[in-house]
């Protein structure tokens, strides 16, 4: 499609849609609670390397589970999918609720409960992120991709400013009282839910297509660039906090400035696509993003940690969209599960790679090193997307 011309302007914000994007808001609150969870850790006396490896295994069971993920979405459908993902992320809140002692005592369960809230997650964002594909028209495709994600954002941002205040007055407990609260909420928001995707008779269970959808030249490449913006987000979700707290700065300021400055990355997203194309954003998405991290290291003040997550918040507003749509465009919907499982898949890899390295660098070094690990993955997306360009297939 030549860049500056108008697609047809199919309706966009359905029922079905709408009803998704407030069930999706919900549980990505919920979830956003969760980035409070380092700072539980460190109360019990857990250090920067048990947050890593808790936060990791996270990751890793949401790594490790997306080829079953991913086939359950396209075999069961999108709906049932969220449906048992609330129902596993009220399970673990309900847990953690009766755990006590110091981190020796309560790490192997916490390590547990972090494999399964990674699986809860990645059923989660593969099963509304395929949803919304179905649901938006193919011609708006990217804008529809974007005003879906900017749930996730406002979750990321509603989460923890929601969490910290009662955090002071209740205590840790809290997050796992509101999570699971906000999960209660997405499972009943789910009911009126239509369903599009109708699940073709006849599959054979265990004839996965995740490994098929994963030899696509389009998807491993766009995988790859999704691992090394994991890797740089391990930082935002592990470590943004604890370094906030420890120089006395307001950690949901923070994550309040990333998710609305992703926002409204994805307000404009649809125009900035139409102007200069998916292709022509996505480097300078992955430039912005790499600067915000770097610039953390020299945060003293709320407004500079503020600043440093509005430019990384950007990036990642930019990202995503034109990176999903690109790769999906091409897919049949009985395969988009699989291909949206790839890609979060790829994200999720970095991230647990990501929190296991920058908790033990920083553990010798200091902060400062997590943001410099953070920055460098990003700039090394950007290399390889500039050597991948060429053979990218644009609308």
């Amino acid at each position: 499609m030549a860049h500056g011309s108008n697609p047809q302007k199919e309706p966009l914000f359905t029922g079905s849609f709408l009803v998704l994007l407030a069930c999706s808001m919900i549980l990505q609150t919920g979830m956003g609670v969760f980035f409070l969870f380092p700072l539980y850790v460190l109360d019990i006396g857990g250090s920067k390397a048990d947050i890593g490896i808790l936060m990791g295994a996270m990751s890793l069971a949401a790594v490790c589970g997306r080829p079953m993920v991913s086939e359950l979405v396209d075999r069961i459908g999108r709906k049932p999918s969220l449906v048992i993902a609330s129902l596993l992320l009220m399970l673990v809140s309900v847990i953690h609720l009766f755990i006590d002692g110091s981190i020796n005592q309560a790490f192997p369960l916490l390590l547990v409960l972090r494999l399964m809230f990674g699986v809860g997650l990645a059923l989660c964002v593969v099963a509304s992120l395929t949803m919304a594909a179905d649901l938006v028209p193919a011609s708006r495709l990217t804008e529809g991709i974007g005003y879906f994600g900017i749930t996730p954002l406002v979750g990321i941002a509603l989460g923890p400013v929601v969490a910290e205040g009662m955090v002071h007055q209740w205590g840790f407990n809290a997050i796992f009282f509101i999570g699971l609260a906000f999960f209660i909420a997405a499972l009943l928001s789910l009911m009126p839910l239509r369903d599009r995707f109708t699940p073709a008779a006849g599959t054979v269970p265990g004839n996965s297509k995740f490994f098929q959808v994963l030899r696509i030249p389009i998807v491993w490449r766009m995988s790859v660039i999704c691992l090394c913006f994991g890797l740089a987000f391990a930082a935002h979700s592990s470590f943004v906090a604890p370094f906030a707290q420890k120089n006395a700065l307001s950690v949901s300021s923070y994550f309040a400035a990333y998710s609305g400055s992703a926002v409204l990355a994805r307000i404009l997203c649809g125009y900035l696509v139409n102007r200069f194309g998916e292709i022509r954003i996505m480097p300078v998405a992955l430039v912005m993003g790499g600067i915000g991290f770097l610039c953390l290291i020299g945060v003293s003040t709320t407004a500079g940690l503020m600043g440093t997550g509005f430019l990384a918040g950007m990036g990642h507003g930019l990202l995503f969209p034109s990176l999903i749509a690109v790769t999906i465009r091409p897919i049949r919907a009985d395969n988009r599960g699989n291909v949206n499982g790839v890609l979060t898949g790829g994200f999720d890899a970095g991230v647990f790679i990501g929190a296991l390295v920058m908790g033990q660098l920083g553990e010798l070094f200091g902060f400062w090193i997590i943001f410099v690990t953070a920055a460098t993955a990003i700039f090394l997306g950007l290399a390889i997307f500039l050597i991948i360009r060429p053979m990218i297939v644009e609308r």
